[in-house]
């Protein structure tokens, strides 16, 4: 419909979505319209491989449009790009600046982006973000205060390059503006943890020596290796790597419930692309090319990110000034309201409003209007940060549910 009409009128269209699942999907509804040869997708669950020639083939122009999630979102040259639409709220007013920038790179272009939102929940968020963007706000970022984890993995990684005493990793680490005001007792407490282990009964997470004696703190065998392996504080995620069963190619990663849930000859979808499930190996789930076979879509856990505190706030503000306006009219009698006019009516002014102010179509600030109007008309009021709605209803079996 909209996007392939779009992706049509355009020469080069990059289409954002939040989640894997939503990638593969609108990637194969769209190969299915525009032909197969037409559309790519890239995320990060596709091998290295796969997302390289993905941006080759945009770049080339062997593609008119490519499905990505944030995987395409920073610091990948992807060649020029006439229009980027954005699929759902990105959740955040920076990740919505960073997409749109991605188009209109040449010299004398101007960036230009479409958002296309799925509810009319999301077309009020959709509109935080229009104002937002045009008033110039971003996203606030929070240096966390003294972060316990990362002071650990530095200082096994300070000491593993060389013995230390505890008073020189705290006068180095002082230095360090997110560890100002870091004090000795707190200091000694996570020496503790790295020298005696986390449980009492075992040395499970030791990886330094510390001698009280001559006040020294000196590496074990294993911490260098776990300093190089295992730094960084990204949540391992519970993987399971996808091979072809012909030359053991990687192909990409699925979600560990996904992988065993599975059975032998299911055909699932990676990359836009059918394969068939040819065993399961350790962590290994072995495939067949089945090319053009009709697959299922994988699924990932916890892919989907919250919406930033700026954001919330707009979407906020727009609610409360809708409020605003909705209650200096007269409350609309319906009962009698066979031709929608006194409906109509009652939402003019707030119609009016939002097309005005957030420069969107007829048709969305109609939809808008009338999302807000209905809440309104329900609730006496329309939540916002400074009002919260208690909702209380009576479930099938009689249960009170708040």
């Amino acid at each position: 419909g909209k996007i392939q009409t779009l992706i049509e009128e355009h020469r080069s269209t990059l289409i954002f979505v939040n989640t894997r699942y939503m990638a593969e999907r609108i990637t194969f509804q769209l190969s299915e319209a525009l032909g197969e040869g037409a559309i790519a997708c890239h995320h990060g669950s596709l091998s290295k491989q796969k997302r390289l020639e993905a941006e080759d083939k945009l770049k080339k122009g062997e593609i008119k449009a490519i499905v990505a999630t944030a995987s395409l979102e920073l610091g990948i040259d992807i060649g020029t790009i006439d229009l980027v639409c954005q699929i759902s709220s990105p959740r955040s007013i920076a990740g919505f600046v960073q997409r749109v920038g991605r188009s209109g790179h040449a010299l004398g272009l101007k960036p230009k982006a479409r958002i296309i939102a799925l509810t009319r929940d999301e077309l009020i968020e959709c509109m935080a973000l229009l104002r937002s963007y045009r008033e110039g706000l971003v996203d606030t970022i929070e240096i966390p205060e003294q972060p316990v984890d990362i002071l650990a993995q530095h200082i096994v990684s300070y000491v593993s390059s060389e013995d230390r005493s505890p008073q020189d990793v705290f006068e180095t680490f002082r230095r360090s503006k997110p560890y100002n005001n870091l004090e000795m007792k707190t200091l000694e407490q996570i020496l503790g943890w790295l020298s005696e282990g986390l449980a009492s009964s075992s040395r499970r997470g030791a990886y330094l020596h510390w001698d009280k004696v001559n006040d020294a703190l000196r590496a074990r065998r294993n911490a260098r290796l776990s300093v190089v392996t295992s730094g960084g504080a990204i949540p391992e995620m519970n993987l399971y790597r996808v091979m072809q069963e012909s030359d053991m190619s990687m192909v990409g990663t699925v979600d560990e419930e996904f992988a065993i849930e599975s059975t032998k000859g299911d055909i699932f979808l990676l990359g836009n692309h059918s394969w068939q499930i040819a065993g399961l190996k350790g962590d290994v789930l072995l495939v067949k090319d089945l090319h053009g076979a009709p697959p299922t879509i994988p699924f990932w856990k916890g892919e989907a990110g919250g919406r930033t505190y700026e954001l919330s706030g707009e979407v906020s503000r727009i609610r409360a000034e809708a409020d605003v306006i909705l209650s200096e009219q007269s409350e609309p009698d319906l009962d009698g309201d066979k031709d929608g006019r006194i409906w109509s009516g009652y939402l003019n002014p707030l119609e009016e409003w939002i097309s005005k102010e957030f420069s969107i179509s007829p048709e969305d600030a109609r939809q808008a209007a009338e999302f807000l109007g209905a809440q309104k008309m329900a609730l006496g009021v329309l939540p916002h940060q400074t009002r919260i709605v208690y909702e209380r209803f009576f479930d099938e079996t009689g249960g009170m549910q708040l």
